[in-house]
């Protein structure tokens, strides 16, 4: 489908990786699921074809804290590319000075694929984190479970650093005003500690291809803090399927990205606070 939305300069996808080649860019032994190979080439094409010249490239599970192949692609794509990486014990202050000199923004906590869904193992990882990088100007970026954001909210109002919450903050689409984790997380937002990525779209609802569920929580929350916005592809669209071993390449979901990011008019039905969510909020937290 062709896009019809006119996008402004400057927009940005907040959220996409690159997958290198295998044989370069080997994958960590314990991952849960494999993605086929997707590159730099492919990006530029998936740029191109929403009309888009920023991007963010987030570090993928199944890279473990080796940010290798997604700061190469940034370097390659130079000005227009930044990156949110993985850090582990043995990331050193150094090493951290040195990724943010190559792009580096943010630091990404995967609680959802990790299986963490205890507050207390949550809290910790995230107190740790902000300390290792409040010096660094950068920001956490959070995929959890909406019940978890919600149980740990106090802790990430205190927290020294910004935080993104992915995909909707994984609030369900589908009966969203009745969610008791929602109030919670709209008193996040309204902080302004906390920014919500529009991203993942699949990931909340199966109301496919127009996602009409979506629109009234997408509205909801853009009216309580339109300057803590984002919009994000998901691209790649990586899956995991029962029953196949995690060794096994695992096909992309089929996504009309065109169709998807046409849907935000609806989203966003003010002009300004669109640019916003595609523009200014991207340029401010990436610091493009």
């Amino acid at each position: 489908m062709k896009l019809k939305l006119d996008i402004p300069i400057g927009a940005c996808d907040c959220h996409v990786h690159a997958i290198g080649p295998y044989t370069q860019y080997p994958m960590t032994a314990d991952r849960v699921y494999t993605p086929p190979e997707c590159g730099l080439a492919e990006l530029r094409q998936h740029l191109q074809y929403l009309h888009l010249s920023r991007v963010v490239l987030i570090q993928p599970s199944f890279y473990g804290s080796d940010n290798t192949f997604q700061l190469l692609c940034a370097k390659e794509m130079g000005d227009s590319a930044r990156v949110v990486i993985v850090i582990d014990q043995n990331t050193s202050d150094q090493d951290l000075a040195n990724m943010v000199s190559m792009g580096a923004r943010g630091i990404r906590i995967n609680l959802s694929t990790s299986g963490i869904f205890d507050a207390q193992v949550a809290r910790k990882q995230l107190t740790e984190v902000a300390q290792r990088i409040k010096d660094f100007d950068l920001h956490i970026q959070m995929y959890a479970s909406a019940k978890l954001l919600a149980d740990i909210a106090d802790t990430i109002t205190t927290l020294p650093v910004p935080v993104v919450l992915d995909h909707f903050a994984s609030i369900r689409a589908d009966g969203f005003k009745v969610q008791t984790e929602l109030p919670v997380i709209l008193d996040l937002v309204k902080t302004g500690q906390v920014y919500i990525k529009l991203s993942g779209i699949y990931r909340i609802s199966s109301a496919s291809p127009d996602y009409q569920e979506v629109k009234d929580l997408a509205q909801l929350y853009a009216e309580t803090n339109p300057d803590r916005i984002l919009w994000a592809s998901d691209w790649p669209h990586t899956n995991t399927l029962p029953g196949i071993p995690a060794t096994q390449v695992t096909p992309y979901r089929i996504v009309d990205d065109a169709r998807i990011l046409d849907l935000l008019p609806e989203w966003i039905p003010n002009q300004q606070n669109l640019i916003k969510a595609l523009v200014s909020n991207p340029e401010r937290l990436y610091r493009f």
